[in-house]
């Protein structure tokens, strides 16, 4: 049972964020932004506690850790550390659960409102039609045609004509 307690430990959490991001399981600035948050909220457990995350209402300790930081830490660092410091308790002890079937928690950040697009995400947002632009995979295939300068300008036309035709099947050039 000892084993456990040890696998489970404050420690060994700063350990598995190490590995997840050594094997590509996290981002490493995300790894690295979690433990920081981890150790900054966890350090306030005593060595009992510590062994052994499991035991931990990660809530409580969050609840305790604010007490004690209220006026050192701005509350916006403060709601960040104590995110990641969820995620990241949350996602040590379901690997330990099943480290083979086992996936990162991830969240993507909400829009701020009225925050205006850079110029490269407004061009890829404006057709919502697309399935990356909803969050679905999608395939996108890039190809070259390579034309002799001896072909006719009706030559290269009825190429062109018959990409349009079969790719777009549009029925104007059928």
């Amino acid at each position: 049972m000892q084993e456990r307690n040890v696998q489970l430990s404050r420690d060994s959490l700063f350990d598995f964020l190490d590995f997840a991001a050594e094997k590509g399981l996290l981002k490493k600035t995300t790894a690295s932004a979690r433990k920081d948050a981890s150790r900054t909220i966890l350090k306030i457990l005593d060595d009992d506690e510590a062994a052994d995350l499991s035991k931990v209402d990660v809530e409580d300790v969050i609840r305790r850790h604010r007490n004690l930081a209220t006026g050192r830490i701005m509350p916006q660092t403060l709601a960040a550390y104590e995110s990641r410091t969820r995620t990241a308790v949350k996602d040590f002890l379901e690997y330990f659960k099943s480290p083979s079937v086992w996936k990162p928690s991830t969240s993507r950040r909400a829009k701020r409102a009225g925050a205006a697009p850079s110029a490269t995400k407004a061009s890829k947002t404006k057709d919502l039609g697309r399935p990356e632009a909803i969050g679905h995979p999608s395939v996108h295939i890039d190809f070259q045609i390579h034309i002799s300068p001896e072909a006719s300008p009706e030559q290269i036309d009825q190429i062109f004509a018959s990409m349009r035709r079969h790719l777009y099947g549009s029925p104007a050039d059928k």
